[in-house]
């Protein structure tokens, strides 16, 4: 089997959504804490376990989640994007964007090298 751009980019991204995912996790449970006035607790736990619901997908590197997950990604890049334009909450907001469309991003490619990587996989065994 021959290594191929996509079997390089692959575990990287599943790697950085890895990490972006439990980053933006952490940090929407940490507005509970640093949010003045706090975060309300449907706000910050209950729109939170929608991204739990993605951990184990992921971890396992399921394709179809990963691009769900992309999607919903989006609503947690906006919620950053008014956290950031509300007072007092611009290093939070700008860091959960980031975050977000990070996680955006690399489901996105991951998903598209995945998918590829085991097309190559499929084709050299036939």
């Amino acid at each position: 089997m021959t290594p191929t751009a996509a079997d390089d980019w692959a575990p990287r991204m599943h790697r950085i959504l890895r990490t972006s995912l439990v980053g933006l996790i952490v940090l929407r449970l940490s507005g509970l804490w640093l949010l003045t006035p706090p975060a309300s607790f449907i706000g910050a736990v209950g729109l939170t376990l929608i991204l739990v619901l993605f951990i184990r997908p992921v971890w396992t590197g399921q394709v179809k989640p990963c691009l769900w997950l992309s999607f919903v990604s989006t609503l947690f890049f906006t919620i950053g994007v008014l956290n950031a334009m509300t007072e007092g909450r611009l290093a939070y907001g700008l860091v959960e964007s980031v975050l977000a469309a990070t996680v955006f991003v690399s489901a996105m490619l991951f998903s598209r090298y995945q998918v590829q990587s085991q097309a190559a996989a499929e084709s050299e065994q036939a």
